[in-house]
């Protein structure tokens, strides 16, 4: 029994051990801009009036069918609305309410229609939700202008893991899910890889068997035994190097809208809680080096 205790208490002091909070603070930043662009997006392509205005019918969740577009111009308002609370994330101006309602209005658009089902505006309601509940207002924010007792160059270990977690589920399930007899059948993804065969020397390897059964099995692997290794400082690097290769494929390839850029986000969060200034120093001691007489460091 006081072994137990003894564990637990190390656990529960570990959680809530105070570590830099700056790459906290990076993905709220970065949650906010990516959101910003995906409202900017809706707007740009007329996917509002497409999707929510013009339709007479919307396919309704089960036990959701009470939830309505707003009338007449009101769906514009709400995506301006979402731009603004993006932005009040991004900045850190009154961020546990812009985040809480955020949360909302987001949640509110998914569950409109469930025929524009996208697994990553899925993800962002979880992230969104997250967001309410981890201090990422401490730093760079409006916040501390507002209320300096609340500056703090730390947040609690249990904030950085929750996003962990989160993620880890993500990836996990995003392997599993596809060992069903039709990835293993190499299907659809030789379909998806066979519209690209006109691209210089890649395009036609991309109708091999060989190379879509790589990339099959590959992408399963990733997820299933590459996410685990996130969470180990030897294997952390070399992991999160294929999965940026891999979303950035994502991206070019098939056009999947905000998924790899949050994924890749959110990926950064396996990093040391001070990673983002690491790469600040590290980008200094560069300049310095480039340029000793503007460091003030060149002989006198």
């Amino acid at each position: 029994m006081t072994a137990s205790k003894t564990l637990m208490q190390k656990f529960t002091d570990y959680l809530f051990n105070q570590v830099d909070g700056s790459s906290l603070v990076f993905f709220r930043v970065a949650f906010g801009v990516i959101m910003l662009v995906e409202v900017w997006r809706f707007w740009l392509h007329g996917w509002i009036e497409r999707y929510y205005i013009a339709p007479n019918f919307l396919f309704k969740y089960y036990g959701f069918g009470w939830i309505e577009p707003w009338a007449g111009d009101g769906m514009y308002w709400h995506f301006a609305l979402l731009a603004v609370l993006s932005l009040m994330i991004i900045i850190g101006a009154f961020y546990r309410l812009a985040s809480i309602f955020f949360f909302c209005a987001f949640s509110y658009v998914f569950l409109l229609d469930q025929a524009r089902y996208l697994n990553h505006f899925y993800f962002v309601i979880l992230l969104a939700f997250l967001l309410m509940l981890v201090p990422a207002n401490r730093r760079f924010a409006v916040d501390v202008l507002i209320r300096p007792s609340l500056k703090s160059d730390t947040v609690p270990m249990w904030s950085i893991w929750l996003l962990r977690m989160q993620l880890e589920i993500v990836l996990v399930y995003a392997g599993i899910v596809k060992i069903n007899a039709d990835w293993l059948r190499l299907e659809p993804l030789g379909m998806w890889l066979s519209r690209h065969i006109d691209w210089p020397i890649l395009g036609p390897l991309l109708t091999q068997d060989w190379m879509v059964a790589i990339a099959s099995y590959g992408v399963i692997f990733l997820h299933v035994v590459g996410a685990p290794l996130l969470l180990f400082r030897r294997t952390r690097i070399p992991v999160m190097i294929v999965y940026f290769v891999f979303h950035l494929m994502n991206h070019f390839m098939f056009r999947i809208g905000i998924f790899p850029w949050m994924t890749m986000a959110a990926t950064l969060i396996f990093l040391d809680p001070n990673w983002p200034k690491q790469v600040f120093f590290w980008f200094i001691n560069q300049k310095n080096n480039l340029y000793p007489q503007k460091a003030g460091i060149a002989d006198s």
